[in-house]
C-alpha cells in the first residue's frame, strides 16, 4: 500500500484515508491504538481481549434482550473480524 497522508485539524482531529479504512476494516466505532515503537508512531485498530469481547456481548444481551447463545452465534465472528483484520 502506498503511503497515505492526512492533516490534523485545529481541534486535533484527523480523517482516516478511505484506502486505509478499507485495508484495515476501520469503521465508525473502531478504536485505534497509538503506539510508540522505538520512537516511531504506529497506529492500528485496537485488539480486544477475550474479557473485553465477553463484556461487550453481555452488554448487548442486556440492551437488546436476546439470548447469549443467539448473540454468540451471530456476533463473535463479526467482532473478531472487525477488531483483528489489521493485525494479521
Amino acid at each position: 500500500m502506498a503511503p497515505s497522508t492526512c492533516r490534523v485539524t485545529s481541534q486535533n482531529q484527523i480523517s482516516v484515508p478511505a484506502e486505509v479504512r478499507r485495508r484495515f476494516g476501520i469503521r465508525p466505532g473502531t478504536v485505534l491504538e497509538w503506539l510508540d515503537v522505538d520512537g516511531e508512531l504506529h497506529v492500528r485498530p485496537k485488539r480486544l481481549s477475550l474479557d473485553e469481547v465477553r463484556a461487550e456481548m453481555k452488554s448487548m444481551v442486556q440492551r437488546k434482550g436476546v439470548s447469549l447463545d443467539a448473540l454468540t452465534r451471530a456476533k463473535v465472528a463479526a467482532v473478531v473480524e472487525r477488531h483483528h483484520r489489521g493485525s494479521r
